[in-house]
Parts: C-alpha cells; structure tokens; sequence
C-alpha cells in the first residue's frame, strides 16, 4: 500500500508544518525517554519517576482542550510561533539543568509540564492549520502523512534517545533536541499568515 505524497509535492507551506512536526515530535519522544532516566539517576525513586507521568498528564489534558479553542480565535501562525518558542526555551532549561551536578527533581518537573502545555496547544493549531495550505481533496493525504509522522516519531524518538544517553548523556540531548527545535522555528516563521476565517 502506498501513502499519498501529493500534498509534500503540491505545497511548500505544507513541506514546511511536516518537516517541523516531524522534528517537534522526533525531539519530543527525544526528552520523553530522556527524563525518566535522568530523574531516576538523580534520586533513585520510582515515585519520582511516575509523576512524571503526572506532569505530563494534566498539562495536556487541559491545554489540549484549550488548544483547539486558541487555534479557532488567534492567527495560527502566531499561535504555532509562540508555543514553538515554548518548547525551545523549555528544552534549553533542559540543558541547563542537566549540566548541574544537583538538579532540582521539581525544577525539572515543572520544566516538563510548561513543556508539554506548549506542546498540547502546538499540535492541534498543526492539524486546524492544513486546510488553508492544501486543497481540500489533498487533506485525507495530509492527515495521513502526519500520522505516519507521529507513529514514526513514536517509535524512533524512544529509540534515539534510548541508544543515544550512554553515548552522549542528557545535555548533548537536550541540546540536540533544542537545535533541531530551532529549525521547527524557521520553519513556522516561514508559513504566510493565517487567520481565522470569519463565518
């Protein structure tokens, strides 16, 4: 079975919210796996470790919700600009906080959460913003080329990461991840505007 490439081929604003999801989302399941072994490191706690989980719940449960209604009221370009921006300063905390020799566990918690409530708002205004890129025959394509994104990030982001922090340890992760983060920047910065059509 092959996937419809069309709306890659067809729309350079599309190429561009594809490329930078894919690179949000690689880094993203990046820091997923990446914290949880930081935080056991430094306390040894498997209660440490599970809220976590907690952290990263209630930020996306609430600002997923939030997220659409943010995407249906501002510019979307503008919404995409400023929650990248989130998750670039969240994940150079990251970095910052991984070059201490005794990093804050609720430092890095909180840190975590802002993190994930840019990232609950960034993806749903990802997904309102495609029928203004794309002709609407092309957006079947379109949706299915950005979940095969999401389940290829899903899979690789663990395993980068995985492999990756015996090799590098968790600052040149961070860093990495905050580096391609950037070039998700540029290419948000690059989207014409998009404001929300009025009925």
């Amino acid at each position: 079975m092959r996937i419809d490439v069309t709306p890659l081929r067809s729309s350079r604003d599309f190429r561009l919210i594809f490329v930078s999801g894919l690179i949000t989302y690689l880094g993203s399941m990046i820091t997923y796996v990446a914290l949880p072994f930081q935080v056991a490191e430094l306390t040894g706690s498997f209660v440490a470790v599970g809220l976590i989980g907690l952290a990263e719940l209630v930020p996306l449960i609430v600002f997923g919700l939030w997220g659409g209604a943010l995407a249906d009221h501002f510019d979307r370009r503008t919404v995409l600009i400023i929650t990248t921006l989130g998750l670039i300063v969240t994940s150079a905390l990251f970095y910052l906080l991984a070059l201490q020799a005794h990093t804050d566990v609720w430092l890095l918690l909180i840190v975590y959460a802002v993190q994930q409530a840019c990232f609950a708002v960034n993806q749903p205004t990802r997904t309102a913003v495609l029928p203004a890129l794309i002709p609407l025959d092309q957006l079947p394509a379109a949706n299915s080329l950005n979940m095969t994104v999401m389940s290829a990030g899903a899979i690789a982001g663990p395993l980068v990461g995985g492999a990756l922090i015996p090799v590098f340890g968790f600052p040149l992760l961070y860093l990495i991840d905050t580096i391609c983060l950037l070039a998700t920047l540029w290419a948000v910065i690059k989207l014409p505007k998009l404001p929300v059509l009025q009925r």
